[in-house]
């Protein structure tokens, strides 16, 4: 995705969302502009489903501040600064352990606040203050989420493939590393397996934005979240294969077996690169898997050794290196089999304009 582009749109999303909100205040002749705006420029997100999960939270969380608030008022009848500073306790306490239980509502407590320190006593400004704060934190959430789905839309599914395609390409280099059957550079790997718990960990948040699109009909793609477990089971088989592997050589495995293993790493390596081209689209060969051969044929040199009588010649921790890594690769295949199938069904990205444009004069070209 291209940065400036996206903050660019990022940006009028936000200006437009405001001032929308505003100008729908003004021709409604209410005087909830404050709240309005402000809540528009808030729950416009970088994508739908964010959009749609801040302004459920900030509904909810004026509706709660609203009762607290007014409750609070009403039960004390604040007059001076000493039944004002009861009446916050009474008003902030539930609204405090309410965003220490979800972030979405730390928001409520200053409008809490507001509605108490805005109108003295539980006069018929108070309970005004506290209804308009609700209708305005509404107006804005709904200007918010149209402006999302409106004005240069982006939908968190897109962002996810596009995410989980970045996590298959991390694995995939840490798989090449470890087919060269050759120390690696320091920290090489570990500089990899971080990206990929990072991208792991946005990819859980745009899982959970796209669920929110599902749930609000923007898209109809309910496998986000198979996506984002199949992910995890390939990064905790690449991440065993990782230790398995660390610091092989020719000297620490038979020839007869090294061999066979960086087959299966690089063979792994380009079946998952394969597996990103399907994420963004692209088209693959339909034998591109070539790690399931590749398993096979270490699972069999591994029961050839058995058989010969090899493995009796061996230290045990090359036993056991030998075969937890034929473990591993055995599963690391059944989850690159569920993982082909995922991108395969998942929704391919639209191309943008210009590249659209792009491939309409190629082909007449």
């Amino acid at each position: 995705m291209d940065s400036l582009g996206w903050q660019i749109k990022h940006a009028l999303r936000m200006v437009v969302s405001g001032s929308g909100a505003y100008l729908l205040v003004f021709s409604l002749g209410l005087q909830v502009d404050f709240s309005a705006v402000i809540t528009a420029i808030f729950v416009t997100q970088s994508n739908v489903g964010g959009s749609y999960r801040v302004a459920v939270e900030q509904f909810f969380a004026a509706i709660a501040s609203a009762i607290c608030g007014a409750g609070a008022a009403a039960l004390i009848l604040p007059q001076d600064p000493a039944s004002t500073a009861i009446a916050l306790v009474i008003a902030l306490t539930p609204l405090a352990l309410l965003g220490a239980r979800s972030p979405g509502f730390r928001v409520a407590p200053i409008s809490a606040v507001i509605i108490l320190l805005e109108g003295p006593g539980f006069e018929l400004h108070t309970l005004t203050l506290a209804l308009d704060r609700v209708l305005g934190v509404a107006l804005g959430c709904g200007a918010g989420v149209v402006v999302s789905l409106t004005v240069f839309p982006a939908r968190a599914l897109s962002a996810a493939v596009e995410t989980a395609g970045r996590v298959t390409a991390l694995l995939a280099r840490q798989m090449q590393i470890l087919s060269r059957n050759e120390p690696s550079l320091r920290g090489e790997h570990g500089a990899l397996a971080a990206q990929v718990r990072e991208n792991l960990v946005r990819l859980d948040e745009l899982v959970e934005e796209a669920e929110h699109e599902r749930r609000g009909r923007s898209t109809r793609y309910s496998g986000t979240p198979r996506l984002l477990r199949a992910l995890r089971r390939l990064r905790h088989d690449t991440d065993m294969l990782r230790r398995a592997g660390r610091d092989i050589s020719s000297d620490a495995l038979p020839a007869s077996i090294a061999t066979p293993w960086c087959e299966a790493a690089g063979s792994a390596a380009k079946t998952l690169r394969g597996i990103e081209r399907l994420l963004a689209g692209g088209k693959v060969p339909e034998d591109f898997d070539t790690l399931t051969p590749a398993v096979r044929a270490y699972l069999g040199t591994l029961e050839d050794i058995r058989k010969s009588g090899e493995a009796a010649t061996l230290p045990p921790a090359t036993l056991r290196r030998m075969f937890g890594i034929g473990f591993t690769l055995d599963q690391f295949r059944r989850d690159i089999g569920d993982m082909i199938e995922i991108a395969q069904e998942v929704p391919k990205p639209r191309p943008g304009l210009v590249a659209a444009m792009k491939g309409w004069r190629s082909a007449r070209g």
